[in-house]
């Protein structure tokens, strides 16, 4: 699964930095096809944590990326910001 390890949520797109991808992609807001919020397990020290993220469906795309709350620092503003665009286009929102 393709991880996000920086968003930029503009007014009509997002911009993400993936995982071992050298140029940031750029998706519209109006091609994502579903948000499943998800429980997704990283690895601290000694132990694995479980921390929370969401998993991104878009049209055209064979897999979903995910954006979790280790990688992105003000995860809580992002995950707002896209259940707002969820509502705003009528996604599905899966919990």
């Amino acid at each position: 699964m393709l991880k996000a390890v920086d968003v930029n949520l503009d007014a009509d797109e997002m911009v993400l930095k993936i995982e071992k991808e050298n140029e940031p992609t750029h998706i519209k807001y109006s091609k994502l096809d579903r948000l499943v919020m998800v429980k997704e397990p990283v690895r601290k020290l000694l132990r694995t944590v479980e921390v929370k993220g969401i998993e991104v469906h878009v049209r055209g795309w064979e897999e979903p990326f995910v954006i979790t709350s280790n990688k992105i620092g003000d995860f809580d503003r992002v995950e707002g910001y896209l259940l707002k665009v969820a509502e705003k286009y009528e996604l599905e929102v899966s919990p």
